[in-house]
């Protein structure tokens, strides 16, 4: 009888093995909540104590949109607070978890990468600083947007509130920071003396456009289709159009609407190619999903 009392591992206690992961799920929880929180706080903190201002338009750059445009930053903001704070329900912080925590990791890099980009655009927004943190938001977009599809399966059977948030939020987000990436470059090629008006002027920033388009259909190809980042997208070319329209730029403009005929014909094209091969979809989720 000793020996078998030797034997026999202590029941788990408060504090505990048996309590660890769901203390760890609830960290990484509270702590995307605190990150998407931080996003309109650390706004406020640069319009109080930034020695620079965030420019827009064609006065400023034919390629950075009006200022109108950049409303949106209200809604993806929002959105991110909405669906980290549905993440921290108490419901939600249990073992059998490990999707939410596989999309919460990625999108906490990016909510505290905004703060990043925001401290870089103190420095100005010629400053190429800012390029090295988008670099990193579009890469944790990827990672995001990989998991989310080798997930379609379970998200569609999930709470469907939750799964709009999820797709509204990754959607706009990746669709607009993958577009801004490409109007600091313009921004930063510009500011380093490069014209914008003659004709080489208008040929590197045709490039720069068709360069926005190409990532822009990298992204439809990963999100499979992704219908809300084609149209955060599609919001995005339309603004840097009407700055090429008002700076008189009409090659530019003719440009984006040719960004966004390519974008909706690959979103087309992905999905009737995943209604076509179904199998061969979900042989790449779970490809996609072994290896992340």
């Amino acid at each position: 009888m000793s020996e078998e009392r030797r034997a026999s591992p202590p029941p788990p206690t408060a504090g505990g093995a048996g309590s660890s992961p769901r203390a760890r799920h609830r960290g990484l929880r509270i702590l995307v909540v605190m990150l998407a929180i931080g996003q309109p706080v650390s706004s406020l903190v640069f319009d109080w104590l930034s020695p620079a201002t965030l420019q827009s338009g064609a006065q400023f750059s034919p390629i950075v949109p009006p200022g109108a445009w950049f409303a949106i930053w209200g809604v993806i903001i929002v959105l991110s607070i909405v669906w980290a704070l549905a993440q921290a329900r108490p419901s939600t912080i249990t073992v059998d978890t490990a999707l939410r925590d596989r999309i919460a990791g990625p999108m906490a890099v990016v909510y505290a990468c905004f703060a990043l980009w925001l401290a870089a655009a103190s420095l100005g927004q010629e400053n190429p600083a800012g390029l090295a943190v988008f670099l990193v938001i579009i890469a944790a977009h990827v990672v995001a947007w990989m998991r989310v599809v080798a997930a379609r399966e379970q998200l569609a059977s999930s709470n469907p509130v939750e799964r709009g948030l999820l797709y509204g939020m990754l959607g706009t987000y990746s669709g607009w920071t993958s577009m801004a990436f490409f109007v600091q470059i313009a921004t930063v090629t510009q500011g380093a003396g490069a014209p914008v008006e003659t004709a080489w002027g208008i040929t590197w920033q045709a490039l720069v456009l068709a360069a926005a388009t190409g990532a822009a259909v990298g992204f439809v190809a990963v999100s499979r289709g992704s219908v809300v980042y084609a149209a955060t997208v599609t919001y995005a070319l339309i603004g840097v159009g009407l700055s090429t329209a008002d700076a008189g730029l009409t090659a530019l403009w003719v440009t984006c609407v040719a960004g966004v005929s390519i974008v909706w014909g690959s979103v087309i094209a992905m999905r009737l190619l995943d209604a076509r091969h179904p199998g061969a979809e979900t042989a790449s989720r779970t490809a996609t999903s072994r290896a992340l």
